[in-house]
């Protein structure tokens, strides 16, 4: 008896180690930005935050439908006062600012998730680019 409730203990810690670990799928189109990137690594080296890795990708399409890729394969967050999938953009000074996020392992939150997402229109960097942003959270 020990050893079937074992067994059954086991097969479920697999199975949700399995269904919780999401994989990050990158938007089909989407390019590096590699000065975006470096900043951001730069920064989070600079906050000694050694085991964080961000990446920043663009496109040019729409952000509904970069966040409906993202809301297709992994589990939307909703971070108070953004605007979601769903929801309104917030203003950036002159700008309607459009922002979701999304989680890929399960993770309760973005806290305490290893691999998240963020996808935002305009981009805002140095200067803001009317572009869709799609920034990739993987801690080590």
């Amino acid at each position: 008896m020990k050893k079937s409730v074992f067994f059954a203990l086991l097969l479920t810690m697999v199975f949700f180690t399995i269904t919780g670990a999401g994989e990050f799928k990158l938007y089909p189109g989407a390019k590096l930005d590699e000065q975006a990137t470096k900043q951001a690594r730069d920064m989070a080296a600079a906050a000694k935050m050694s085991n964080v890795k961000s990446s920043i990708y663009t496109t040019s399409d729409s952000f509904e439908k970069v966040a409906s890729f993202y809301k297709g394969i992994s589990k939307e967050y909703q971070m108070p006062r953004s605007s979601g999938t769903s929801g309104k953009p917030k203003k950036y000074e002159k700008y309607d600012l459009w922002e979701a996020y999304f989680i890929f392992d399960g993770a309760k939150d973005l806290a305490s998730s290893k691999l998240w997402v963020k996808v935002q229109r305009p981009y805002i960097g140095e200067e803001v680019h009317n572009v869709t942003a799609i920034v990739v959270s993987e801690k080590k």
